[in-house]
């Protein structure tokens, strides 16, 4: 398959399955569409061989193994092996073309890889520690592949722009633990921290259930304040980007921030149904973003 025809494929994963994202992503010039396009596409894939199919953990394993070993051949710039499946192939042909046009932290891509290695036995995070070290393997990572590819502009520290990236990409991972407590419990995890749960005299099955309506609402609401609160420790990123990120990485905020916000006015429901914004919400947000009409609280 040609560069041109993997990078189409990949955009298309892109659109079709990650929609938060994607209003974001495609309000970037060409180029840098494209690039994250691939990136979000390798890391579906990715996510997807480290789900929970039927497949044991030793073969998900075996699988992410695989996956890591091409990864590492496309960084360096070789194209995807023939064992790779179809669908894998077509990301990591993506990556490898970004790979080669952005200057992207290859530690960053396998450290992800590492981020879903943290997800092949059932897991309960004892502290707030291991649940943020879990958001920066798994989302972080991908905030600073970002920043790689954005830029930043002229005069601004590269270093604390990257810092401040892997504090966006943890909030971001925070509001999907908090969206997703019901179907990560299904399948045996908890990112939540179980001794902030302990504390409130809690265990996620008795969060679920919403045993004790005032414990309950208080943890949550401590949740949320605390990813808003990262979200806002963060703002500064935003005027840091490259000029020609600003809507995307606005647009993308907003989104989150819009779901954080609505677990955050009724958690019992955000226990019950995913919480959610609808496709008019986020085009509206996208639209506002591409006309820098997005406020600081958005």
């Amino acid at each position: 398959m040609s560069e041109a025809a993997s990078l189409a494929a990949c955009a298309e994963i892109t659109r079709s399955e990650a929609r938060n994202f994607y209003y974001g992503l495609r309000l970037l010039p060409e180029a840098k569409r494209t690039a994250l396009y691939a990136v979000y596409a390798w890391m579906r894939v990715l996510d997807d061989l480290a789900d929970n199919d039927g497949r044991s953990a030793d073969e998900k394993r075996a699988d992410l193994a695989r996956f890591e070993a091409a990864t590492r051949a496309v960084l360096a710039g070789e194209r995807a092996s023939a064992g790779a499946s179809a669908r894998e192939s077509v990301v990591l042909d993506g990556l490898r073309v970004v790979a080669a046009r952005f200057p992207i932290d290859h530690a960053d891509v396998l450290a992800a890889i590492e981020g879903q290695r943290m997800d092949l036995e059932p897991r309960m995070f004892a502290g707030f520690a291991d649940t943020e070290l879990y958001c920066d393997r798994v989302a972080a990572t991908v905030g600073r592949i970002c920043l790689d590819v954005w830029g930043v502009r002229d005069g601004a520290d590269g270093g604390v722009a990257r810092e401040l990236s892997t504090k966006r990409g943890v909030a971001f991972q925070l509001v999907n633990i908090l969206r997703d407590v019901r179907e990560d419990r299904a399948r045996g995890r908890c990112y939540l921290p179980a001794d902030e749960l302990a504390a409130n005299g809690l265990d996620v099955d008795g969060l679920i259930a919403w045993r004790d309506a005032a414990r309950c609402a208080r943890f949550m609401h401590v949740q949320a304040a605390r990813a808003e609160r990262i979200f806002a420790e963060s703002a500064v990123l935003d005027g840091m980007v490259s000029a020609d990120a600003v809507p995307t990485i606005g647009a993308m905020s907003a989104i989150y921030r819009g779901i954080l916000r609505k677990i955050a006015r009724d958690p019992r429901r955000a226990l019950v149904e995913r919480a959610r914004l609808s496709t008019l919400e986020k085009s509206w947000i996208a639209l506002r973003a591409r006309f820098g009409l997005l406020g600081a609280r958005s």
